[in-house]
């Protein structure tokens, strides 16, 4: 696991959120989160304590299927800066 995913895990292990999944290919970085009715300001906040705002570009919150299930979760992607 890369550092970015271990700081990750961390910061919402802290929180109210239920991580599924952190994964990165290249620098796309993608969190999913087994809550749908997560908010974006809390999670975007939650990323850039955890990976400094300054590393953070194009952050995205959306609601998708997570898991390989029916049920629906927010995940959050962002490209991760050189």
């Amino acid at each position: 696991m890369s550092d970015i995913e271990t700081q990750l895990r961390s910061a919402f292990d802290a929180t109210e959120y239920d991580v599924s999944d952190v994964t990165v290919n290249r620098r796309q970085v993608r969190v999913a989160i087994r809550q749908p009715d997560a908010e974006a300001d809390a999670l975007r906040a939650i990323v850039d304590e955890a990976v400094g705002e300054e590393n953070v570009l194009g952050l995205d919150v959306a609601t998708e299927s997570v898991d390989g299930q029916d049920a629906l979760g927010t995940v959050v992607t962002f490209q991760q800066r050189p």
